[in-house]
């Protein structure tokens, strides 16, 4: 195979700071700096190529931004609803994220500055069951109404 070599440096980074829809292409339970259970999310932002990084710390003062997240992929939220949150099940997840430019080191890359929970695509919608079922009412099949 022949081909001609290209600067990787000279690759897209980073996208003008706006609302994309991102998809999930990776994520990987790990631990924080802190020592918290954290899903590191790797993004890619659709039809530009560009990939960044979002992360999901579980500490109580993180927990909105999880539930966020969850609403702009599609996933049903209930408060007080006690959630296991596995990082492979969000591989292939797509929502839409707010995005801005970040500068570290001289390079810039995207930032996620918020989930957008507005605009779930429908692709990712995602029935959730409720965490405990209810009881149906009975029904009487011989009522003439």
């Amino acid at each position: 195979m022949k081909y001609t070599s290209q600067n990787a440096d000279n690759l897209p980074r980073f996208v003008p700071n706006g609302d994309y829809l991102v998809t999930v292409i990776e994520a990987s339970e790990t631990l924080s700096k802190a020592g918290d259970d954290m899903i590191k999310l790797k993004l890619e932002v659709e039809g530009h190529g560009v990939h960044l990084y979002d992360y999901l710390v579980a500490t109580e003062a993180s927990f909105w931004k999880i539930d966020t997240f969850r609403k702009a992929i599609g996933d049903r939220v209930v408060e007080g609803e006690e959630v296991e949150l596995a990082a492979a099940a969000l591989e292939g997840r797509q929502g839409h994220a707010r995005l801005r430019i970040e500068e570290y080191q001289g390079k810039k890359s995207n930032k996620v500055e918020l989930w957008i929970t507005d605009r779930v695509p429908t692709a990712t919608l995602k029935a959730t069951p409720p965490a405990t079922a209810q009881a149906q009412p009975e029904v009487d099949d011989d009522v003439p109404f």
